[in-house]
């Protein structure tokens, strides 16, 4: 049997948007710190300092939302619509990795200690931001 679902409604993805965006600042908070740790970065390394994680969160919380909110305005069936939301959410985090890969051949002082551990972590916070943002806004 073939459920139809109306897309979510602006007052419901406003709520959404506050539920991811509730998720990921403390659980990007918490996972910078770690991977501070973990990697052996130094703890002013820019892309796990507070600012661009929280900026992360948000920022990535926004979009998502305005993506679906973009999306459901032009396709009405629920399925068609999630099946785009996913693609379009891979293939952009799939893009995302170039911001961590591309500190391996950066001359800036900033980002001087940087390894391949600390990239493998930034990418991980990419695919952590866009798995809560899909589950969020495609749980019913």
């Amino acid at each position: 049997m073939n459920t139809v679902f109306a897309p979510l409604t602006f007052p419901e993805l406003l709520g959404r948007l506050g539920l991811a965006c509730l998720i990921l600042v403390p659980l990007l908070m918490v996972l910078g710190q770690v991977f501070v740790r973990l990697t052996g970065v130094p703890p002013s390394y820019p892309p796990l300092s507070p600012l661009p994680l929280l900026s992360g969160a948000i920022g990535g919380s926004l979009l998502s939302a305005l993506g679906y909110l973009l999306l459901s305005t032009v396709i009405k069936d629920q399925k068609t619509l999630w099946t785009v939301l996913v693609v379009l959410a891979l293939a952009l985090l799939v893009a995302s990795f170039h911001l961590p890969w591309r500190l391996s051949y950066t001359r800036s002082a900033r980002f001087t200690g940087v390894t391949v551990s600390a990239q493998v972590a930034q990418a991980m916070l990419h695919c952590v931001v866009v798995g809560t943002n899909l589950a969020v806004l495609l749980r019913r």
